[in-house]
Order: C-alpha cells, then structure tokens, then sequence
C-alpha cells in the first residue's frame, strides 16, 4: 500500500525560502537547545563536588523525567489557550531566573544538592511548554511546501545544538568554575527570548483558536472549557483516536528498546568495545553526527521515496543499527551503526511530524502533544530499568533486546504508519492548493477554507472522524 505523492518535488521548494521570522525563531531554538544540553552537563559535574553518593547523584537525572510524566498533559492545555510563541518567551525567561537564582546560591556558598534537585525540575517544568510549543509553531511560519524542510532545519539546529555543542561547552567552562557554565546556560535563554521577541508573530493578539462545529461554525476561544475539563479531553482524543493512539503507542515501543541499550551504553563501551573514557563523549557523539545527516536529507528521503516509507524505513533502519551495535567487536563498527541510527530516527521524526502540525486541529494540539510526549516520555526509565537487568546477564544484551522491540513495534505499527503518511499528504496538499488560490495568510502560513469546521478540513479522528461517518 502506498501513500500520496509529496505534494511538491524538491527542485520546486529549493526555490522557496523560509524568511527571516523562521529563521529568528530557528535560532532561538538553537540558544534553548544549547541551553539544554549544557544543563544535562554541568549540574551533574556541579552534584559530584557536592556529594559522592551514587543514588543522590542518579536522583537528579531522574529529576529530569519526573516534569513530563506530571506536568505534560497540563503544558499541553495551557499552549491550547495562549498564544504559544509568547509562552516560549515566559518559560524562556523564567528558566533565565531560574539560573540566576541557582548562581546566587552558588556564589553565597549555600549551594547543595537539594538545590540542584529544585533547579533541575524548574528548568524542565519551563521544557515541558517550550519543547512542544517550539514544534507546533512551525506551521505557523512557513508555508506547508516548506514544512518538512522547516522540520528538518530545526531537527538539525537541536541537534547540533544540544547533543554536540551543549555537553563540550559546559565542560570546558566548568573548568574555568563551577559558575562559568551556568552563566552561559542563562545567557543562552536571555537571548532566546531576544531572538523570539524579534518575531512579528510574537506580537499578535490572538491566541489558538478554533471553530465550533456545533455553534455554527462561529469561533469559540479554547479557555471556554475548564482547565481540568481540557486536560481531560486531551486523554479522551488521543486514546480514542486509533491513529493518535497508535501513534502513541509505537512511540512508546521505540523509546522502551532504544533506552534499553541506553542505559549501559558507558560500561558497553568501555568494558566490551573498550572505549578509553577520555574518548567516550566523542563516541556518544555518533548519534548527533547522524541525526544532523538525517536533518540535512530528511525533506529530499520523504520526496524520494515517499512518507511512508521514510517513517516505516526508519524505523526498522534504528531497531538494525541497535542490534548490530549487539554483535559489534570493535568501537568503529559500533560508531558507524550508531550513527547510522541517529540518521534513522531523525527522518522518521522529520516524516512523521507534520501529522501533529497540520492533521491534528489546531486548538487541541497543545494538549494532545502533552498526552502523548506524557507517555512517552514516561515509558522511557522502564526501558533504561530493563536495560540495567539484561546487562547484568551481558552488556550487549539490552542492544539486541531492543532492537528486537522496536522491529517488532514497528511491524505492529505498520498500518497505523500508512495512515498517518496518508492523510499528512492529503492534508498539505489541501494547504498547497489553497495556498495556491490566495486564501493561505503569508505571514503565518496558515489558512481557513470556507464552509468546513477544524475537524471536518483535516479529516482528524475524533467525534467525527471519517471512520466514525464510515459506520
């Protein structure tokens, strides 16, 4: 089975540019990315001056899960009732104070490891708003002909920014002192804030909105519901939706076999591939080199050889890598195929995206992708526990484990993929063509067609799904 051709060939939208307003919200990205990726660095090397117990330690990595699995359905509520760039600007500049307040405390001498803990969980409860609001915006910016280069652009700027630069950077500044990274983790979201506050968009008045079917197509704001009834709806949507649901569920396959192997990766490479531990953050960045290649021809895979199979193909291309990483003897061998699996996993991501940014109605996106990033976010220390079992059998154990997983996830999930692939085609063509006639807004890329509700115009399964109106 086949899905529908991209809607435009690559020579077309190489000759299309994405505009400044992207390219300044890119870049913020880029400052927030860079920010992450120093934080998962410097408080841990900050938590090891102040404690040498393992456990204390460990805590505040898994500080970093505990937001998403408490707060993302919320954060998802709240994006469907603000204006979602100006919600990256709030999260932004409280993570800044956040920081400052951190290195108050480091400077007085009253830093401990509790502080950390508090800090590490504010930075991610800001993340929770400002990861998925930074996906859904996109849309917003480019035209749907742009969308997977847009997606590809950001993939790779994250990418760059987080898993190759953001540990480097906070290590060499730890070294100059424990405050020099922290100060460049705030300067990083002082001037994402800068960059976002340069964005014509940012500025305007209106927030998500929606069409409501049942008042006769007159607009509804999505904060006329309670919070708690919202936060509801969006469980409701995603479990009741079977392409939402199985789309959520695949996910959570994929993050359980990829943790697996995750979880030992250092004692795998420096017991079993004998990885000097001078050079291990050099072979952990194999996945960020191939996730930038994935970045890079994302958008030209998915107009070669088709959405589908640029989701399915990458999927089953990370579970091989992941298992070939198993029977792997020497680091190289093991450098190559985990870099091809960041080459897979980003174009299945960059494939796959554009189901949330344009088939999913835009006022309850916020929630739905909370739900979903919920679960899987929270499914991920269950892979990492079951990795940290195996390995005690054999270290290449959890690699080959997963790899299976995830092959057999992705088999199970292949129906649920050619649908998915399906009506994102369908629904950017849609965007194209009315683009074409004049109706697209130039300066968001969005558009309303005349006569049909958010539901019926993307054909989105919930009360009135196409399946629904089949029986």
């Amino acid at each position: 089975m086949t899905t529908a051709t991209p809607p435009v060939s690559a020579t077309a939208s190489g000759n299309q540019r994405l505009g400044g307003a992207f390219h300044r919200f890119w870049g913020a990205g880029l400052f927030t990315n860079l920010a992450d990726g120093m934080i998962l660095v410097a408080l841990p090397l900050i938590a090891v001056t102040l404690t040498q117990d393992p456990l204390l330690v460990a805590g505040l990595t898994a500080t970093r899960f505990l937001p998403w699995l408490l707060l993302a359905p919320l954060s998802g509520v709240l994006l469907d009732r603000v204006h979602r760039m100006r919600a990256m600007v709030v999260s932004n500049t409280v993570a800044a104070l956040v920081m400052v307040a951190l290195i108050l405390t480091l400077v007085t001498g009253n830093l401990t490891i509790w502080a950390l803990y508090a800090a590490m969980f504010a930075l991610i409860c800001c993340e929770t708003v400002t990861d998925p609001a930074n996906r859904l915006a996109v849309v917003q910016l480019v035209p749907a002909r742009l969308l997977d280069r847009a997606n590809s652009r950001v993939e790779g700027g994250r990418l760059v920014a987080q898993d190759c630069l953001g540990g480097p950077v906070a290590g060499f500044l730890f070294a100059a002192g424990a405050v020099a990274p922290l100060l460049g983790i705030a300067g990083s979201y002082v001037l994402c804030v800068a960059l976002l506050c340069a964005v014509p968009l940012v500025w305007r008045r209106s927030g998500p909105e929606h069409k409501d079917a049942d008042a006769g197509g007159e607009t509804e704001s999505a904060g006329s519901e309670g919070f708690w009834r919202s936060t509801g709806e969006g469980f409701r949507q995603v479990f009741g939706d079977r392409i939402l649901r199985g789309n959520m569920l695949c996910n959570a396959g994929m993050m359980v076999g990829g943790n697996m192997g995750g979880a030992v990766m250092v004692l795998y490479a420096q017991q079993d591939l004998g990885v000097p531990a001078v050079f291990f953050g050099v072979f952990m960045m194999s996945m960020a080199i191939g996730g930038l290649g994935g970045a890079l021809a994302g958008d030209r895979l998915i107009t070669r050889f088709g959405r589908r199979a640029v989701v399915l193909g990458g999927y089953l291309g990370m579970a091989a890598c992941f298992a070939g990483v198993a029977l792997s003897v020497a680091p190289y061998t093991a450098f190559v195929l985990l870099t091809g699996a960041g080459f897979f996993m980003v174009v299945s991501n960059i494939a796959a995206s554009p189901y949330y940014q344009t088939v999913v109605p835009d006022h309850v996106r916020g929630r739905i992708a909370g739900v979903s990033r919920m679960i899987g976010w929270g499914v991920t220390p269950v892979g990492a526990l079951a990795g940290g079992v195996l390995g005690r059998i054999d270290l290449a154990l959890p690699f080959l484990v997963g790899g299976v997983l995830m092959v057999v996830t992705a088999l199970l999930a292949r129906r649920v993929v050619t649908e998915t692939a399906r009506r994102v085609d369908l629904r950017l063509t849609e965007m194209n063509e009315a683009a074409s006639t004049g109706e697209e807004d130039p300066e968001t890329g969005t558009e309303e067609r005349a006569g049909e509700t958010g539901d019926e115009a993307t054909g989105f399964a919930g009360e009135k799904t196409a399946e629904g109106r089949q029986r």
